[in-house]
């Protein structure tokens, strides 16, 4: 068996980041539902816009994952026919299912940069506080995009991604 060669720099650095900013985003919307709980609780008043703000964090953490869930190959499989692939069959099928993905996600990253530019256009923004929504579904987009890419990447090197979220080669996996 080989020893699994580690990510790329680029790679490692993307996921820290993703990782640090999805913690704080956690970390915020629990601080802000706590404080505005207490509010609610102690002085009658919730904080103005709370609901609004928790609603952007959670979609930006959300998108902050997929790009750690594609690096990781974290997304939902199922595994109906798995023992019966022999394992040149499944590293054919592996770079053909991250290549599909890679096109859904595209056309999906695609797809959220359309809709914020509509979103310019019309200048939309949240009820309350009057956030553009603009912003957000771009870094959406440009989430959707990274994972798109780092699946691609994916399906053309033939690299997967082991337990340990650390990258490997098809000549790694070893059928158990």
């Amino acid at each position: 068996m080989t020893t699994p060669s580690p990510p790329p720099l680029a790679l490692r650095i993307l996921a820290k980041t993703l990782e640090y900013a999805g913690a704080l985003l956690l970390f915020s919307m629990m601080l802000l539902t706590f404080v505005d709980v207490i509010a609610r609780y102690f002085f009658s008043r919730s904080i103005t816009g709370g609901f609004e703000i928790t609603e952007i964090m959670l979609a930006t953490l959300i998108f902050c994952g997929l790009p750690l869930v594609t690096l990781r190959d974290g997304h939902i499989t199922v595994d109906l026919i798995e023992g019966w692939l022999p394992n040149g069959f499944r590293a054919l099928r592996d770079r053909f299912v991250f290549l599909l993905v890679a096109v859904l996600l595209g056309y999906l990253g695609y797809q959220l940069w359309k809709k914020a530019g509509t979103f310019v256009e019309f200048n939309d923004q949240t009820a309350v506080l009057l956030i553009p929504l603009a912003p957000v579904c771009y870094a959406m987009a440009i989430l959707t995009l990274i994972s798109a890419v780092i699946s691609l990447i994916l399906s053309i090197t033939g690299y997967r991604t082991g337990q340990s979220g650390m990258l490997q080669s098809d000549a790694g996996i070893q059928d158990d």
